[in-house]
This record gives structure tokens, C-alpha cells and sequence, in this order.
């Protein structure tokens, strides 16, 4: 691509170039007829107006013809050349006589020619300050003098002829010389301007004097044919208005001849400077072209290598994890840095790697550890309460027996408790066992309302010991639940106990537990326990479902954390807020399982 640019940036500097090059070169053609043109104007004006030669023409038609052939290539000028030339041959076989009307053709002919030559090579189109003012002369101004010259010096000669055609060719002498003092001033007005634009002073060196002896003659030779203008049809010295008209006409062709001069010196000026521009700027171009090739080496050599080895590098790590692979770049400049700091990091990397698996093997330990601490902290928790339950019920049989008359029928009855005591402590640990092992397989459809009023049994001699009053409202129908029983009735009595432990603090109001439970939508239950006690801190309402945190002095902060996530491997969920009035209202949903079975 980079070469792709290149080429077309040169192609376009290049072509720019040879298009102004053409374009002046096409000038030049254009000046060189021109001169031919200039030649038949100095045989038509000073040699055929009096007595010029078959031959003078014969000279012109030759080498009008030469410059056609040059030019036939570049301009457009044949159909114009011929009817010059056929005026110049129609100007040879009239006799020189003044008036002569194929003098005038001949003229007219050679303008409109000069014209098309000035429009076809780009004279006139050339916008230069140094060459405009000088093709505005060259094409225009000095043929349009010459040209008035003629016609003044012809339509001057009256003589012989009637009133009437006198008074017309006094007409045309007045606007001819009307026009040709209008033309001088113009040249005039162009030369101060084409002086200005020539920053060297050089045209105004070569054609200032020449056109200044050229306006001095022509206006001498108004002021001599002055007579002819005022109607004067005799002038009073022929002789004296004919050397001025010769002296005009003269001076007008050395000036255009200077004038021309300086456009093809300028016009070659301007090809050659073209020229050296474009090799400059091809040189330069080169020479820009060779240090980027050379820099791209170097940038290919110095970084596009080693960032490929560096792309390669990260990709096998990547794949492979090796943290060990090194990029091998002893340089000192910045891919050296970047390696060796790339090194840096592959070492880090490594570090933080191995320090990362022996972290991990720590916390999978502490997790181990923690999950042992959480089961023996669940299982003394929950086999507290039958403890307890067993110790009471040993301590009231040993009372029953100890009367002097025992007891024997509440003795018994203790006995029985303890005995049940103990086969609820064996469920309890198998159960928390089913917990920590996800098994699922002691599930049983059960009724909760049932299950509430067993949990309350269990839990009515000390909720009596701190004179509860349990107010119940279970709605009637509900469906069954799919659940561990023991499960449940360990998360409802553990609920009920710390209601219970929330109110023993309560003096100025009766401790009241509210339990309930009713249909919350087709698929599951709520089953709330409510106590007017002094309810959970704002701030430790989000942390009571934390392993191992309790607002309790002897509590060991496992109760509701094992609650939660019996609940949740039931598929249910367990929340605290507010109560009505006062106290606590944990809230436990379990699905009914109705929708599965349908």
C-alpha cells in the first residue's frame, strides 16, 4: 500500500507538472505563428500598399504554410489559414492601386487569424501575470493597430472620388482614428501592468523604449494625416503623411517583434522552471521514498518482529497457563523495556499463582474446619433440648420415688418421657446427619397444623414455667406438605424457644406467642410465630441468619442459621420483621407441592 501511495503521488506530481508544460509549450507554437502573421502584415502594410512584389507574397504563403504544418497538430487553424492565404494570392493579382478592397480582405483575414491562433495555443487563456499582459498584446492589441493603420491610411485617400463617397470615407477615418488613439491608450495602460507583474525589471528593459518610439509615431502620424480627418482632400505635404505612416507602421511591427521576443523567453523561462521543479520535486520524492523504506525496515526489524514474538508469547501462555515462559529481548530501547517489564509481570503472575493455590488449599481447610465446627455446634444445639428434657424428667422420677409413699404411676410416666426423649434425640441427630448429607429421603406428606400442635405440646411446660399464653389461628383445609417432620418440628420448637427467651425480659406486659398458618397462594403455606417481646435490633435484623451469630449471652448463634437452611433445602423460604405491636414475627412459606401433582 505504502508503494501503491507513493506511485500515485508521484504519478499525479508528475502529470501535473507535464500539463502546465504542454500547456506552455502550446504557447510557444501559437507565438511562432504569430510571427509568421506579424511577417504578412509587414508585407501587406509597408511593401504591398504601394508597390510590392509577387514575391514578398509568395514568402509569406511559404512560410504561413511551414507554420501551419507545425501547428496542425496542436491548433485548429487550417480553414482560417487557407482563406488568409487565398486573400494574400487575390492581394498579389490586384494592382497596387490606393483603395484597393483586397488590401482591407487581406487585413480583416489576417485578425480573425491571429485571433484563432491567440484562442487554440492558450494565449488568451494564460492567466499569469508575467506572460498576460505581453499575449494580450501580441494576439490582440498590436494586429488591431496595424490593422487600423491600414485602414486609415487607405480610407484617407479621397481624391477623384463623388461627395457622397467622400463623406463616408470621412466617416470611417473619423472612427478608425477614434479606435486606433483608443488602442494606444490601452497598450499604454497594459505596458504599465505588465511592468508591474515582471518582479526583475527585465521586460520593461527590453520593450519600454520600443514601444515608446512606437506610440511617438503613431501619434506623429495622426497629427500629420490630421488634414484628411478635417476634410482637407489635398493634404498640404502627401510625402511627409506617407514617411510617418511608413514610420508608424515600422515601429508597430518592432514592437510586436520585441513584445513577441519576450514572450518566448518568458514562455521558455517558465517551461525550463517547470521542468526543474519536477525534478526537484522527483528528487525529493525519491529521496522521501528511500528513507521510508528505510525506516520501514528498521521498524519491521526493531518492532514488528519482536511484537510477534511478544503476540506468540502471551498466546501460549494464554493456552497454556505456563507462567515460566520468558520473552527472550536484550535490547536497551523500549521493546527491551517492555520485555524485561513483561518478564516482571510473568513472575508476578507465577507468584500470585502459587500463592493463590496455597490460599486456596488454607481456606478449603478453614472450610472444612468450619463445616465440622457448624455440624458439632448444630448438633449440641439441637440435642439440647431432649438433654435437658431428660435430665427434668430423671430429676421428677427420682422425686416420684423418693416420697415416702412413691409414686409409681408418675414415676412410670416420667420414665415414658425420657424414654421418648431420648428415641427424639436419636431422630434429631440422624436428622441434622440427613442435612449435612442433602438426603432428601425421610420426606412425608404431613399436615401442618398438625405438626404446630405437637411442637406446642412439646414446648407447653416451659412456655407454663414463664406463663406464656399461646393464641393460635390455623385456618382449616390446608394441604399437606411434602417434608422431614423431625426437620419441621425442630425448626418451629427452635422458633417457639427463642419467642419464649425474647419475653422473659418483658415485665409490663403479658408474654402472648401468636402461631398461624394459612393458605398464602394455590402452592404454598405461612406459617407465622409471633411474641410481643423486645424484638431485633434494626442492625442485627439482616445478620440473625448467620452461622454463629446471636444476640444472646449464652447462645451459640446456630438456631436459625440450621432453620434457614432446613427451610431452604425445602424448598421454602424464612424471614423476620417487625411485629404488629411489639416483638418479632418470623415467617416461614413452604410449597404445598399441589401444582407438581397436578
Amino acid at each position: 500500500m505504502f508503494l501503491v501511495a507513493l506511485g500515485v503521488t508521484t504519478y499525479s506530481l508528475v502529470a501535473e507538472k507535464l500539463i502546465a508544460i504542454e500547456f506552455a509549450k502550446k504557447e510557444l507554437i501559437g507565438s511562432q505563428y504569430l510571427a509568421t502573421i506579424r511577417k504578412a502584415y509587414d508585407v501587406i502594410l509597408m511593401h504591398r500598399e504601394e508597390n510590392g512584389s509577387a514575391r514578398d507574397i509568395d514568402d509569406v504563403l511559404s512560410a504561413l504554410q511551414a507554420a501551419e504544418a507545425n501547428a496542425s497538430g496542436s491548433l485548429q487553424t487550417s480553414e482560417l489559414q487557407q482563406e488568409f492565404a487565398v486573400a494574400l494570392r487575390n492581394l498579389a493579382a490586384s494592382p497596387p492601386t490606393p483603395g484597393n478592397p483586397a488590401l482591407l480582405d487581406a487585413l480583416a483575414k489576417a485578425r480573425v487569424l491571429a485571433v484563432r491562433i491567440g484562442d487554440d495555443s492558450n494565449l488568451t487563456l494564460d492567466p499569469d501575470l508575467d506572460t498576460y499582459y505581453l499575449q494580450n498584446k501580441v494576439v490582440k492589441k498590436l494586429p488591431d493597430i496595424l490593422g487600423r493603420l491600414g485602414e486609415l491610411q487607405i480610407w484617407g485617400r479621397g481624391t477623384g472620388q463623388p461627395r457622397l463617397f467622400l463623406h463616408q470615407q470621412r466617416m470611417r477615418v473619423l472612427v478608425a482614428n477614434s479606435l486606433l488613439r483608443s488602442d494606444v491608450a490601452r497598450v499604454e495602460e497594459n505596458l504599465v501592468r505588465a511592468y508591474r507583474g515582471n518582479s526583475d525589471g527585465s521586460l520593461k528593459r527590453e520593450i519600454q523604449s520600443v514601444f515608446a518610439l512606437m506610440i511617438s509615431n503613431i501619434n506623429g502620424y495622426l497629427s500629420s494625416a490630421s488634414g484628411r480627418i478635417d476634410g482637407n482632400t489635398r493634404p498640404t505635404n502627401a510625402s511627409t503623411v506617407k514617411f510617418s505612416y511608413q514610420r508608424a507602421v515600422g515601429s508597430s511591427i518592432a514592437a510586436w517583434a520585441a513584445a513577441q521576443s519576450e514572450l518566448d523567453r518568458l514562455l521558455n523561462l517558465r517551461i525550463d522552471g517547470l521542468f526543474s521543479r519536477m525534478r526537484f520535486s522527483l528528487l525529493l520524492t525519491g529521496a522521501l521514498a528511500t528513507l521510508s523504506i528505510f525506516i520501514a525496515f528498521l521498524t519491521y526489524r526493531h518492532i514488528v518482529i519482536p511484537l510477534e514474538r511478544f503476540e506468540a508469547i502471551a498466546r501460549e501462555i494464554s493456552e497454556s497457563k505456563d507462567y515460566s515462559l520468558r520473552m527472550e529481548q536484550d535490547s536497551r530501547d523500549e521493546i527491551g523495556r517492555l520485555a524485561k517489564a513483561f518478564n516482571e509481570m510473568l513472575s508476578e503472575l507465577a507468584a500470585a499463582r502459587d500463592r493463590d493455590i496455597t490460599e486456596h488449599s488454607e481456606l478449603a481447610r478453614i472450610q472444612r474446619m468450619t463445616t465440622l465446627g457448624a455440624m458439632s455446634a448444630s448438633i449440641a444445639h439441637e440435642i439440647n433440648q431432649p438433654l435437658a428434657a431428660i435430665v427434668t424428667n430423671s430429676n421428677a422420677a427420682q422425686r416420684w420415688l423418693g416420697h415416702s409413699e412413691p409414686d409409681l404411676d408418675e414415676a412410670r410416666a416420667a420414665l415414658r418421657r425420657i424414654v421418648d426423649d431420648g428415641h427424639r434425640a436419636s431422630q434429631v441427630i440422624a436428622s441434622i446427619r440427613a442435612t449435612f448429607k442433602k438426603d432428601g429421603d425421610n420426606k412425608v406428606k404431613l399436615s401442618v397444623n398438625d405438626l404446630i400442635g405437637e411442637v406446642l405440646r412439646l414446648s407447653s411446660s416451659k412456655l407454663q414455667t414463664h406463663k406464656v399464653v399461646v393464641k393460635t389461628h390455623l385456618s382449616d383445609g390446608l394441604p399437606q406438605v411434602a417434608a422431614d417432620r423431625i426437620q419441621l418440628q425442630q425448626v418451629l420448637m427452635n422458633l417457639i424457644a427463642n419467642a419464649n427467651d425474647a419475653m422473659t425480659s418483658v415485665t409490663n406486659r403479658p408474654h402472648v406467642l401468636r402461631v398461624s398458618s394459612e393458605l398464602q397462594n394455590a402452592d404454598s403455606i405461612l406459617i407465622t410465630v409471633e411474641d410481643n417481646g423486645s424484638g431485633i435490633d434494626q442492625k442485627d435484623r439482616d445478620k440473625i441468619f448467620d452461622a454463629l451469630f446471636t444476640t444472646k449471652t449464652s447462645g451459640m448463634g446456630m438456631g436459625l442459621f440450621i432453620c434457614q437452611s432446613i427451610i431452604e433445602s425445602h424448598g421454602g423460604r424464612l424471614w423476620a420483621s417487625p411485629g404488629d405491636l411489639f416483638g418479632t414475627k418470623f415467617c416461614l412459606v413452604l410449597p404445598t407441592g399441589k401444582t407438581d401433582d397436578a
